[in-house]
């Protein structure tokens, strides 16, 4: 976890929760004392990983801009709210994907709710990396199928005498297969089309 944001009206409570994400997760806090402060923060930048609030604002529950966080963002959210309102914020948050945490809580139990948050969206974010990887390579292989399919019905190629002419082609211009068959495909195009 890189960046977070963490939002409170209480300046202790916003130091402390910042010095603790810092210490334990090594990140980039940003700091907002209202709502309407961090709805602006959140709307200029929304790379944020974590949206932290320490219920109650000064102008607001909290729980709403939980909501507008998640719906704006990909951050996970949390809310840290006073026991007496878990059970009546819950449902709401449940429906929004946001975590709640009730107050007051232990350093521990901050520590590994954050720690599974942190976990998660890092699993979440290599499954989102391998999905691009693999969306490339598709590209990749149609990108040379097209060429091969351009060269078989223009060039009167077989399969094989495409794929030998692609090969080829990228080796003696020192390119990837992609690139060549880019090329190939822009020339076909320029010719017959």
């Amino acid at each position: 976890m890189e960046k977070v944001i963490v939002i409170s009206s209480a300046g202790k409570a916003a130091d402390a929760l910042s010095a603790f994400l810092r210490e334990g997760f090594n990140c980039k806090v940003t700091m907002a004392d209202s709502a309407r402060q961090a709805r602006e923060i959140l709307s200029g930048s929304r790379d944020f990983e974590l949206v932290l609030i320490n219920s109650p604002l000064a102008d607001e529950a909290g729980i709403e801009l939980a909501e507008y966080a998640a719906e704006i963002t990909a951050a996970s959210c949390m809310v840290l709210v006073k026991s007496e309102n878990y059970e009546k914020i819950s449902p709401r948050a449940d429906r929004g994907d946001i975590i709640l945490v009730a107050k007051p809580f232990s350093r521990q139990v901050l520590y590994q709710v954050i720690k599974a948050v942190n976990t998660a969206l890092r699993r979440s974010y290599e499954m989102y990396e391998e999905n691009v990887r693999l969306e490339r390579k598709i590209d990749e292989i149609r990108l040379i199928d097209t060429a091969k399919f351009r060269l078989m019905e223009f060039r009167g190629m077989t399969e094989q005498e495409a794929h030998t002419y692609l090969e080829q082609y990228a080796m003696k211009n020192r390119k990837k297969k992609a690139a060549a068959a880019l090329e190939i495909i822009d020339k076909i195009n320029e010719q017959y089309m």
